[in-house]
């Protein structure tokens, strides 16, 4: 479906988050299946008929996007990049753009890659796209409105938009997925508002309030890269229930089971994996892996295991930029950084999360971290 020709892509942002594979490169770089995820988005553009893609980006990165944007991207696609100068929200990072935006235009996160399915919902509702003013916004349902941009609909029409309310009293269950069809009328719009973390979401709740905006309902999980266990879904997505093993990677007596990623160089011996990543040239001697992602360049003994659920068998947790964050994943690892080094007979505890360049030693047990100064 030939909707518009540009789209503007939210590249911008520290990714501190993403630790431990913050890499200094954006997390839309990170390898899975021996792509970058953002060279899949671009392919899901190219294959919607995309021919202009601006992309926000962080003034700090080290031009890893530029660099897989010349790699990735198909000849007949134009790319601009813009430094979003200071992070003030997604609103400023589309201003940015806003000197080369056409009337109508996809707004997208990098690791959009399922972004076509999204559009075949749109197909359901043509009349939806009668006029060129209308705005599109894709949704979900949700029962934890705390943690979404939450919509009141009258039937299709947006009416408000109302950022993480504690409870859903005048609105539907519909939440904000973040993938948007805007109009250039409503970038200046919005241009008038002062630059906030939430001046996306205050602009468009006082803007549909006054112009047509419909809300799209969309089957599919939403793929999101907030945290470095978010790869999992994107991993899943790619996999399909099946495994991925670079041509380059050596395995030996090892057990391969769903939505197993082996990157270039790896030399695996007797090792049973289940739901992992593992990252260029590490080499694990034996073990059992579950849930778990492992970096670039590491070097595991024998006798790995990582233990993935609590004795409560409740949502893992662990620490994030010295806050306490639940993952939401009932099994979860651990979380290894590049070129770590771990011993024989060594464990993970749920939630454990290694440093770049840890050295673990013998019969040893990687726990999560903890709070500094709870």
């Amino acid at each position: 479906m030939q909707l518009v020709n540009q789209a503007v892509i939210l590249a911008a942002g520290e990714c501190s988050r993403f630790f431990p594979f913050t890499r200094r490169q954006h997390k839309s770089d990170f390898i899975i299946a021996g792509q970058p995820i953002i060279a899949r988005t671009i392919a899901t553009l190219h294959r919607l008929g995309i021919t202009k893609i601006e992309v926000i980006q962080s003034p700090e990165d080290d031009q890893s996007l530029q660099k897989t944007f010349a790699a990735y991207t198909p000849a007949g696609i134009s790319v601009r990049f813009y430094p979003q100068s200071q992070p003030l929200g997604t609103g400023n990072a589309i201003i940015q753009a806003l000197p080369n935006l056409e009337n109508r235009f996809l707004v997208i996160n990098p690791q959009q890659i399922n972004l076509d399915e999204h559009l075949n919902s749109l197909a359901k509702h043509p009349d939806f796209l009668v006029s060129p003013d209308n705005l599109i916004l894709f949704s979900k349902a949700t029962t934890n409105p705390s943690r979404y941009g939450m919509f009141a609909l009258d039937g299709p029409r947006v009416t408000r938009i109302i950022e993480k309310p504690i409870d859903l009293a005048g609105l539907s269950n519909q939440r904000n997925v973040g993938v948007y069809l805007l109009t250039l009328d409503f970038v200046n719009f919005m241009n008038t508002l002062p630059a906030t973390d939430f001046q996306l979401i205050i602009a468009l709740d006082q803007y549909v309030q006054t112009h047509p905006a419909f809300a799209v309902e969309v089957e599919e999980t939403g793929l999101t890269l907030k945290y470095a266990w978010d790869l999992f879904g994107i991993n899943k997505f790619i996999q399909n229930g099946g495994h991925y093993i670079s041509p380059t990677a050596i395995i030996k007596d090892c057990q391969i089971g769903e939505n197993v990623n082996i990157e270039d160089g790896c030399r695996l011996e007797n090792v049973t994996l289940n739901n992992c990543l593992i990252g260029k040239n590490t080499t694990i001697k034996s073990g059992t892996i579950s849930d778990s992602i492992i970096g670039d360049d590491c070097h595991i003994g024998e006798n790995f295991k990582t233990i993935v659920k609590n004795n409560t068998n409740t949502p893992i947790e662990t620490v994030v930029k010295n806050k306490v964050v639940s993952t939401g994943m009932l099994s979860f690892g651990a979380l290894i950084g590049d070129s770590s080094v771990i011993g024989d007979n060594c464990t993970s505890l749920p939630g454990a999360i290694l440093a770049p360049n840890s050295q673990v030693s013998s019969d040893s047990s990687i726990s999560p971290p903890v709070l500094e100064n709870p």
